[in-house]
């Protein structure tokens, strides 16, 4: 009972607060001087700003890109012109497949001018040079590995896509690459090093 006395004394309390009203939500006097103090600015003015920091942003953009490129490169010089940390930030043009080169998992070691080419992914770059000859680069990240002379054929390999680069099994001591691209199809039977 006392408990109920209590809550009922507390309620009553807080109601009787006087609420008081103010009176200046309705009061509009001062919307004329409410710009007061800020400055206007032109338009040539908000031009220069705005290249100002689209200025700033382009240069820490070509930071973090000449980093980044560093760090993945290891500071070298790159294959690529675009992939240079030196060079200006550019749109990037689209590239033939052939010349970017096509991605090819070596399961077994290779032999290219009695020199082992340890297994491994490589991207393979097919070239024609001059006198209609096709040679095979194979590359590790930007390093060099080995050139094979390649025949080139009219042969699609029965593959569903224009660009393409295989390895097919031959016999016991040789391996076949087929390669295909919209220029040219071609193969080339590469010794490999048997592993026991």
């Amino acid at each position: 009972m006392k408990r109920i006395l209590l809550v009922f004394i507390v309620l009553m309390c807080i109601i009787s607060i006087p609420v008081k009203a103010d009176d200046g939500w309705d009061d509009f006097g001062d919307i004329d001087r409410a710009w007061d103090g800020q400055k206007s600015i032109t338009n040539q003015e908000f031009e220069k700003a705005i290249d100002t920091l689209e200025g700033k942003k382009k240069q820490k953009d070509e930071k973090k890109r000449k980093k980044m490129i560093k760090k993945v490169s290891g500071g070298g010089q790159s294959l690529h012109p675009e992939m240079d940390a030196n060079s200006e930030i550019q749109a990037l043009t689209p590239t033939k497949k052939n010349e970017d080169g096509l991605l090819l998992n070596i399961p077994v070691s290779l032999i290219i001018d009695d020199i082992p080419l340890e297994k491994g992914f490589y991207k393979v770059i097919a070239e024609k040079d001059e006198n209609g000859d096709i040679y095979f680069s194979f590359y590790q990240s930007r390093f060099f590995k080995g050139k094979v002379r390649a025949s080139e054929t009219t042969n699609d390999f029965g593959k569903d896509t224009i660009d393409f680069i295989d390895l097919q099994s031959f016999d016991d001591n040789f391996i076949k690459i087929i390669y295909g691209s919209l220029d040219f199809n071609a193969y080339a039977y590469i010794r490999y090093q048997t592993e026991y």
